[in-house]
């Protein structure tokens, strides 16, 4: 196990499991269980390349509020199983396996909670997360109570509509002249300071946070993901097109809030804002400058 900071809020005291998904993928998870005054159940889904102790803070908070808490390590990235063997690498066969582990865990692990019964359960997810999230709520609705999406991958930033479309005709093109499991234009394998300073300027203006979520990886480099390869942005497409189906967030019916990012570079928040437009169950709030 490994946790820096491990949340732990007087008698609530997280526990970490391995849990085995039904094609035998094993994937990291923890959980903060509810007690008497728990006010409801969170599930969190982290973002691509992200892992649980990436979190700490969040769910400290989180659990502080009442809540109690579970959360996993998506798989092919934290201490979850990786899908090939240079683990450096962030792949992916098929974005319906992300949905469908979510599934088994709410089904088999949070709903087992001796109080899921009598509480609310809300679903949080952030960035690729949030692309899980709407993927869950779609196939697997009944569970959940309310869902917060934060900067959702509903599309990638890549600029203009026509660059849009040549970018994802050269990723699919690329990774089906069976190329899926190459690094993916642009994309990074091992760790650096450097490489990570480009990042902190694409993803966040808290250099302080930032430069924690650096002295995590560097004492711990086996949670460390690299880039993404060609397979894992030809799946990631699919899953997107599915998302933008006519019909697709017709079927989500919950309360949902969706957070978005005013600056944000890496997915595309005016694609969000344009999907998301006309549900009158779905809030969006942008975040202008962020």
């Amino acid at each position: 196990m490994i946790w820096e900071n491990f949340p732990d809020l007087g008698d609530n005291r997280g526990r970490i499991n391995f849990l085995t998904m039904e094609d035998g993928t094993r994937l990291r998870s923890a959980c903060w269980p509810a007690d008497q005054d728990s006010r409801g159940i969170v599930v969190l889904v982290n973002g691509h390349q992200e892992y649980m102790e990436k979190y700490s803070e969040f769910i400290s908070e989180l659990l502080g509020r009442g809540f109690a808490l579970y959360t996993l390590d998506n798989r092919g990235q934290g201490l979850s199983d990786r899908l090939l063997s240079d683990r450096s690498k962030s792949h992916a066969e098929n974005f319906d396996l992300f949905s469908n582990d979510l599934n088994e865990f709410i089904s088999g692990t949070v709903l087992s909670d001796p109080r899921a019964q009598a509480l609310p359960i809300y679903l949080i997810g952030h960035s690729m997360g949030g692309h899980i999230c709407l993927r869950y709520l779609h196939d697997f609705p009944g569970a959940i109570s309310k869902a917060v999406i934060m900067a959702p991958m509903i599309d990638f930033y890549l600029g203009a509509d026509f660059l849009k479309t040549i970018a994802k005709f050269s990723i699919r093109l690329v990774s089906r002249l069976g190329f899926g499991t190459k690094y993916a234009f642009g994309q990074k394998n091992s760790f650096s300071k450097a490489y990570h300073l480009i990042r902190q300027r694409q993803l966040t203006h808290d250099k302080k946070r930032y430069a924690d979520e650096q002295t995590t990886l560097e004492a711990h480099p086996d949670l460390y993901a690299g880039g993404a390869t060609f397979g894992w942005l030809d799946t990631a497409i699919d899953s997107i097109d599915k998302i933008h189906e006519p019909g697709f967030l017709n079927k989500i019916t919950l309360p949902m809030m969706v957070v978005l990012a005013g600056e944000d570079r890496v997915v595309d928040s005016e694609a969000s804002r344009k999907l998301l437009a006309g549900h009158d169950n779905i809030a969006v709030v942008t975040i202008e400058g962020a």
